[in-house]
Formats: C-alpha cells, structure tokens, sequence
C-alpha cells in the first residue's frame, strides 16, 4: 500500500480527515498513521473518526504509548509463547513467525493471567511498530510506503487442548478484537501452515471477530510443505526467512528454526503454575448473584490520590471496572473487562486526576447460573506521602 497510489479524491479526503482529528494526541503523525484508519472505513471520514478517537481513548486508559517501558513482561511468556520477528517480506514489511500449535497455550493460562497474556501480544505489536519507525530505510520501500507486517502462523502440534480450553479460546478472540480495533491496517498477508481438520474448529469460531478486509489476507494450508513454501517465498526474502519454512535463513550454529529469534514453544513446567488459591487474609468478601452487579463507592477528596484494588474470585471470572460519579452520570475510568481472577488476584491503581466520588463495580450479570463471591481489598491513598486512607464499606 503506497500513498502514491492514492486517487486526486483520496488524497483529499486524508487532508480533510487530518483537519478533523487535529486536536488529537496522535502516536504517529505521519500520513501513513492517518491513512490506515480511512482504508479500514472505507474513506469514511466520520467512521475512521470515531475509531481513531476510540483508539486513541484505548491507548491512554491502558496506557499503550508507555507499554514497552512499563509492562514487563511474564517469564513463562518470553519462554514459551512462541512468536518473532524473523525478517521481511518482499515489500519490506516485518515478518513474524508464530508457531501457535507449538505453544502450550493450557499451561501458558494456568501460569498467567489472560490479562498479561493479551497486553503481551500487544507489547509484541508496539515493539514491531518501535523497531520499524527506528529504522525506516530498512522496512520502507519507499518514501511514500505504508509499513504492514506478514505473519506464519505455524499449526504444527495444534490439537483439540487448544480449541476446547475456555481461556484459550477467550484470549484468542480477545486479542483479535484489540488488534482490529486498534491497529487498522496493519496486516499485509498471513500464512498459516501445517493446518490440520480440526483447524476449521477454531477458525470458524474466530472468522465473526475478523474484518472481511482481514480475512482476505488470509491464506491456509494444511501439511504439504512444498506447497505453502512455494507461496511464501512468493511474498518473502528467502535470505531472511528461516530454512524450516523454505529459506536460507538459519541461526549462527546453523539451526533452521531460527531458535534465538522465535523460540519453539514446548510443555510449560508445572512450577510456573500458580499454586493455590489466593490469599483471603485482609480482605473483606461480596457476593454477586447470578445475572447482577454491585457498586462500591469511595471518596476522593485530593486531586492525583490514587485508588488501589487487590481482589480475586472464588470460581470463575468477574467482570470488573471503575467509575466517576458526575451528576447522574457514571463515567469509566477503568474499562469494564472480564478479568479471570480465581487463581491469582487482580492488582491495580488509578491516580485520580479529579476529586468526587468513585465507583468500583463488580458485574455478574452474564452468568445467569450461578453467584460469584470476591475477595477484596480497595483503598484510596494519599498524592504526595501515599499515606493509607482507609475507607470503611
């Protein structure tokens, strides 16, 4: 995708859409940022508008634009989530291999929250932007290029633990509702390999989430490797694709793989598991029926106090968020999410950038079966000593 190739008309419409989002605090100013919001609605400029500015709302709740200097990242993760950035493509977009079927996605989720799990992937995506924006002779073709990524999905290993495993699925359908929403644009082709029958399970369960322009990029194969080399390397540099998927690339001991660039997956050892429940100690409890939610309000009475939460269910998931009283109104402060907390509590704060009355919610309404109970601990401290205010319920 070129700018170059661009209509008199579109051209003119970007100029027109950069007028309008003029206020915003963009991450990227540069027209090959704004243009990928219009491809994705169609030159729409009111549509891309409205996702733009969602985006942009996404970005500074989960603080996005300080990801990679501030999230760190899970050990069991790094070790044994198998994705990473290889190469480039013949257009000299970043080329990613992900050996999903390798990767023990049961064990990944018995050892991190989905929570991590999810910004991980999205610390991944914001490294590959980082490391393209640092060196854009290398993966523009030209001046006038708009940078996308090719990804090798690699199914080998892929079984039914990966499509019958709730959280698996859950975190699968999560990430690509975050990256289609948020990273418009951004794919140029995805190859996924070694594709046995029981694929079709898992994609025709994820193929609703996917935009029709994101499943258009998408070709599948199943185990005849001559013939989904033989498609790759009509879209890849063979010098900078690893042997293992048809090209010269190996690492310096000569391994096909490329292990020191995307790691091989494997069993996740029990000792990451998280051990137990955790600890009730210092909490005090609610219950949530079935099919309904509570609100736990606080006062905040200096501006920059910051609202603290540690909580974790008995059973299951949450749904849980936070909000400012105004007027009638409840405005979000912290998104409302489902958040899998019965293995490992759920530790946050917000500094409140305004004064009033803040409203924690604990939401059960999408489980019609049964009640939750939740274990917690919420307290608002001070800005300046971060001395405790503790606030009686």
């Amino acid at each position: 995708m070129d700018l170059n190739q661009f209509s008199d008309s579109q051209k003119a419409i970007l100029k027109q859409f950069r007028e309008a989002v003029k206020d915003c605090q963009l991450p990227d100013s540069d027209d090959s940022y704004l243009v990928r919001w219009l491809v994705a609605r169609g030159f729409d400029i009111p549509k891309a508008e409205k996702m733009l500015r969602t985006t942009l709302e996404w970005r500074r709740q989960h603080r996005i634009d300080h990801i990679r200097e501030e999230f760190n990242p899970p050990e069991v993760l790094k070790k044994y989530f198998s994705a990473g950035l290889v190469g480039r493509d013949k257009l000299h977009n970043p080329m990613w291999v992900v050996r999903y079927g390798m990767s023990d996605m049961k064990g990944i989720l018995r050892s991190t929250r989905k929570k991590d799990y999810v910004m991980y992937v999205v610390y991944l995506v914001e490294s590959s932007i980082a490391r393209v924006n640092a060196n854009l002779e290398k993966y523009k073709r030209n001046a006038d290029a708009v940078v996308q990524s090719t990804i090798i999905f690699d199914m080998e290993g892929f079984s039914m633990q990966h499509v019958t495993n709730k959280q698996a699925m859950d975190s699968a359908v999560k990430i690509i509702q975050v990256y289609e929403a948020n990273y418009p644009e951004l794919l140029y082709r995805v190859f996924i390999v070694n594709a046995p029958k029981i694929f079709s399970i898992l994609f025709n369960m994820i193929k609703p989430f996917l935009h029709e322009r994101t499943r258009s990029k998408i070709q599948i194969f199943s185990h005849d490797a001559k013939q989904w080399k033989a498609a790759i390397l009509a879209d890849v540099i063979a010098e900078e694709l690893p042997v293992s998927y048809g090209g010269t690339l190996t690492d310096p001991d000569g391994n096909p793989n490329c292990i020191t660039m995307v790691n091989m997956g494997g069993e996740v050892p029990k000792s990451y598991y998280f051990s137990g429940k955790p600890d009730t100690a210092n909490k005090k409890s609610l219950s949530i029926s079935s099919g309904s939610k509570e609100h736990l309000e606080f006062k905040v009475d200096q501006v920059g106090a910051i609202l603290k939460w540690d909580f974790h269910s008995e059973d299951s998931d949450i749904a849980f968020a936070v909000y400012r009283k105004q007027g009638g109104e409840l405005i979000p402060v912290v998104p409302h999410e489902r958040v899998d907390c019965d293995m490992a509590a759920e530790e946050g704060e917000i500094h409140c950038e305004e004064t009033g009355v803040y409203v924690v919610e604990f939401d059960n309404h999408y489980s019609y079966l049964r009640s939750k109970k939740v274990w917690y601990s919420i307290s608002v401290e001070s800005a300046s000593a971060r001395n405790l205010t503790t606030i009686d319920l």
